[in-house]
């Protein structure tokens, strides 16, 4: 069965601050916005959901995996006939916790979060729960550990995995592990901000590709100080002179940093397969003009069906499973024919050719 899914953007602009806060965690996402978005025209389809609010706190309003997710999410409601407003945290914890407190006065039915930090949302989170409001959490889980009951999400109803620390971090390991020919040394680039889903899936990343076999090495890992593609091009060129060029593949946290690493390989006259993570149009480029040997497409717009349904079904007092992987796939030149572009998904959900699933399961199957 193929997902459906629909699109819709229109918004307001609310001034922030865009204080990165490194010490308590930032997205990853290049930081340059500090804009805050929401929807507010009035939904064009009339059912028996109409007449309530979906808040969507946004990490990162410029990253494009979260716009093409909080696009999808916004067209998909408004078929729905429900309303997504939808605040841009621009990397501030404190602006989260802001966000989240003005979906509360404006006494939404569900907050979609992809949560900035763990404890420091705890009391705002918990403060949207007594009030009655649906929250449920996008990428709020980073252990790998079986989560079986909601009440081990408190104070998330549940959670929508992004899809990366299990499968796409496997996806990705194999890929490595498979062009090395089970041989080689491997250096890894993450966000310098501590991002407990990137880290989470660096360090999968890093497990699942040196179990592939023992003759894959993993060198070390570097961080991205600016998140972007500056950021990431000058720690590996630093990693290329220390360990004397002597790297064979490069898997980063998102496809600017593998662009990035990509940059320092060339400057350095070293070949070597280069990884990223996200699947947007910069990442695709990249793996055409042979920048890139790979990436791993999240799908944002099915991501968002998916978080849709969940919260329909939430709000209804319907049981959900209490984390839903979505599915992601390894982008390849080999495969790029097949690929389709973010732009295309978010075309079928504006004209109802995507839209949610009908039913849930924990691994549900998207195409």
């Amino acid at each position: 069965m193929r997902l459906r899914f629909t699109r819709r953007h229109t918004s307001r602009r609310r001034s922030k601050t865009a204080g990165l806060v490194l010490a308590a965690v930032a997205l990853g996402a290049a930081a340059c916005s500090s804009s805050s978005s929401s929807s507010s025209t009035k939904p064009a389809a009339s059912t028996a959901h109409q007449g309530y609010t979906i808040g969507f706190s946004n990490p990162q309003g410029t990253q494009p995996v979260l716009d093409t997710f909080q696009q999808a999410l916004t067209e998909a409601a408004k078929r729905q006939g429900i309303t997504v407003t939808s605040l841009n945290a621009a990397l501030s914890v404190s602006n989260q916790v802001s966000d989240i407190q003005q979906f509360i006065n404006e006494k939404v039915k569900a907050i979609v979060v992809f949560p900035l930090a763990g404890p420091p949302l705890v009391p705002v989170l918990t403060a949207a729960r007594k009030a009655g409001i649906v929250v449920l959490g996008y990428n709020a889980v980073t252990s790998t550990s079986p989560i079986t009951s909601a009440q081990q999400l408190y104070p998330y109803n549940a959670d929508i995995n992004q899809g990366l620390i299990h499968e796409g971090a496997k996806l990705a390991a194999q890929f490595v592990a498979k062009a090395l020919g089970g041989k080689g040394n491997v250096l890894g680039v993450d966000i310098a901000a501590p991002v407990p889903s990137l880290h989470a899936f660096m360090h999968a990343e890093e497990a699942d590709v040196t179990a592939a076999s023992s003759g894959i090495h993993w060198l070390e890992t570097v961080h991205d100080q600016t998140d972007d593609i500056a950021g990431a091009a000058g720690p590996v060129a630093d990693a290329l002179t220390k360990y004397h060029d002597n790297v064979q593949a490069v898997m980063a946290y998102f496809d600017g940093a593998a662009e990035g690493a990509a940059q320092a390989l060339k400057a350095a006259g070293v070949h070597a397969v280069v990884v990223g993570q996200q699947g947007n149009a910069d990442g695709i480029a990249a793996i055409r003009s042979g920048e890139m040997d790979a990436t791993i497409n999240e799908l944002p717009y099915e991501q968002a069906l998916i978080a849709l349904k969940m919260v329909e079904d939430l709000v209804a007092g319907k049981s959900v499973p209490p984390v839903v992987h979505p599915p992601v796939q390894l982008v390849t030149k080999a495969n790029l024919s097949s690929y389709v572009p973010w732009s295309t998904g978010l075309k079928e959900v504006a004209d109802g050719t995507l839209t949610p699933p009908a039913t849930l399961s924990a691994n549900p199957t998207v195409g």
